[in-house]
């Protein structure tokens, strides 16, 4: 009876993990000198530009990364009222999406610092400006390695992937599902066949965050709150539009344009 229990409780433990991990990889998505250019929109105001560039791979202990870099500015109309001149660096795993670095560079009316966090999912922790850490459950992500992740999923009907997010020191149970409806975008940079995603976050934790962050990232995993992502149905998976909803207000980023190759 006890041989039993043991194998049941093993295979609980084997099957939770599996649940928990990715399960597909369209390996064919080609990122390498990729460009997107994003506008954002908040209370139907035009507040910020994105600019996302995967400048080149780098190795780290012979595994190939990402690097991925970002650019944040608001506009000239929402300057008056906040500024946002925010750069990011985030280096991911190639094959897992798993994020290994991120660095920020906050210049916001309210907050000008570096936040840098290291990932060792090796031994399940994270680590901010080499001073505090917290542990990792798996797999894990951040905000920008999750976009690539889920981009990188061949979805397929009534798929539904969960893992987690971290938002600096605070872990959020992801649940993402591929929507039944196949809608045609217009976005401004085209019109296209798309794949529709839905994310919601539950929080592990009560704790709050130790310090101050970027108004870009702070709430998009508040418990209750809803992520839309629109992929270009195709084997580009262009993020087209992401609309984020936080009890009646909505910010709204949408793809202006892309382009994709390092110059000769």
């Amino acid at each position: 009876m006890k041989t039993h229990l043991n194998i049941f409780i093993i295979f609980i433990l084997v099957f939770s993990n599996i649940q928990a991990q990715p399960q597909k990889q369209n390996n064919g998505l080609v990122l390498l000198g990729e460009r997107l250019n994003f506008s954002m929109k908040y209370l139907n105001m035009k507040v910020a530009n994105l600019a996302f560039f995967v400048a080149d791979s780098n190795t780290n202990n012979s595994t190939m990364l990402y690097q991925l870099s970002v650019q944040t500015n608001s506009t000239p109309l929402a300057t008056k009222l906040f500024k946002i001149n925010n750069s990011y660096l985030t280096l991911f795993n190639t094959k897992t999406f798993l994020p290994v670095k991120s660095i920020k560079k906050i210049d916001q009316k309210n907050i000008q610092h570096n936040v840098v966090l290291d990932f060792d999912h090796q031994d399940h922790q994270a680590t901010f400006n080499d001073s505090i850490s917290w542990s990792l459950p798996s797999p894990c992500f951040d905000y920008f390695s999750m976009l690539y992740f889920l981009r990188a999923q061949p979805w397929e009907e009534n798929d539904t992937l969960r893992f987690f997010l971290d938002s600096e020191y605070l872990i959020s149970e992801v649940e993402a599902v591929l929507q039944p409806e196949n809608e045609i975008l217009n976005v401004p940079c085209g019109k296209f066949s798309t794949i529709k995603i839905q994310l919601s976050f539950q929080s592990t934790t009560k704790e709050e965050r130790p310090w101050k962050t970027d108004i870009i990232t702070n709430r998009l995993a508040k418990p209750g709150s809803k992520l839309n992502i629109w992929f270009s149905d195709d084997e580009h998976r262009l993020p087209l539009k992401i609309s984020y909803y936080q009890s009646l207000i909505k910010t709204t980023i949408e793809l202006i344009s892309f382009s994709r190759g390092l110059p000769d």
